[in-house]
């Protein structure tokens, strides 16, 4: 948690990030080794075992703190999506003709899911670093200049997306997919841009979150403050998002 919030800090908070992710490093290099020396047994299909037994075309065993780093970046993007779920639910608080649908199947889930993820802010923009001299649209981009995609500004552009402040799932209702309208975990292509190689696991995860709120839990929700504070990053209601009563539905 302190990684993912510190991820857009500077100063202190950075430093804590920082700190957090060595020491959480060193922790799981640790459990590693012990799985490589029989000293722990891991459960089948069981992630630390994956890494630290994986064997690369040479049939040599990854350095144990690369294993360690894999580990970390498998569970620390799983925990940074955990704001998308806390978004989601504020959207299906705020549409409850959305959850009427989704219940009945007029919705697909994964078209609310993308509405989210692209109504609702995550981190606001992606920074980069010019590799070769090029021009776009008669602007030049010099090598190793800073750069930032604007995530947020993209998925919020009236030339792509009408009315772009409503939250309206049903215009990704057949929605074929495009790299470089939705973005909000980065565009183009994962395997050579700047895209997350996550998202699929993002949808996926968000999918059985919905379907959970939707279909197999009754909760109530307490006043609370849903203000987002958009200079935070990563960005989330004041107040998370709170619920009370909850047991499954009937």
């Amino acid at each position: 948690a302190a990684m993912i919030d510190g991820a857009g800090s500077i100063g202190p908070k950075y430093w804590r990030a920082k700190r957090a992710r060595r020491r959480s490093e060193e922790w799981i290099g640790s459990l590693v080794s012990k799985v490589r020396n029989a000293s722990r047994t891991p459960a089948p299909r069981d992630l630390l075992a994956a890494f630290a037994l994986h064997q690369g075309p040479n049939g040599v065993l990854l350095p144990r703190g690369v294993a360690a780093v894999e580990i970390l970046n498998v569970l620390r993007p799983t925990l940074a999506i955990g704001r998308y779920a806390v978004f989601a639910a504020l959207a299906l608080h705020r549409y409850p003709g959305v959850v009427e649908r989704l219940r009945r199947g007029d919705l697909d889930t994964e078209s609310f899911v993308h509405e989210v993820r692209r109504v609702y802010p995550f981190f606001p923009f992606s920074g980069a670093r010019v590799r070769d001299d090029f021009d776009w649209q008669g602007l030049p981009f010099p090598r190793g200049r800073r750069v930032l995609l604007d995530l947020y500004g993209t998925n919020h552009d009236p030339r792509i997306w009408p009315s772009p402040g409503t939250f309206k799932p049903d215009r990704f209702q057949g929605w074929e997919g495009d790299p470089f309208t939705l973005i909000p975990q980065g565009g183009g292509d994962h395997a050579t841009n700047h895209r997350c190689a996550g998202e699929w696991a993002t949808i996926a995860l968000l999918r059985e979150i919905v379907r959970l709120l939707v279909e197999e839990t009754r909760y109530e929700v307490p006043p609370q403050d849903f203000r987002i504070d958009l200079s935070k990053i990563p960005a989330s209601p004041a107040s998370g998002f709170l619920i009370d009563r909850v047991r499954a539905a009937e």
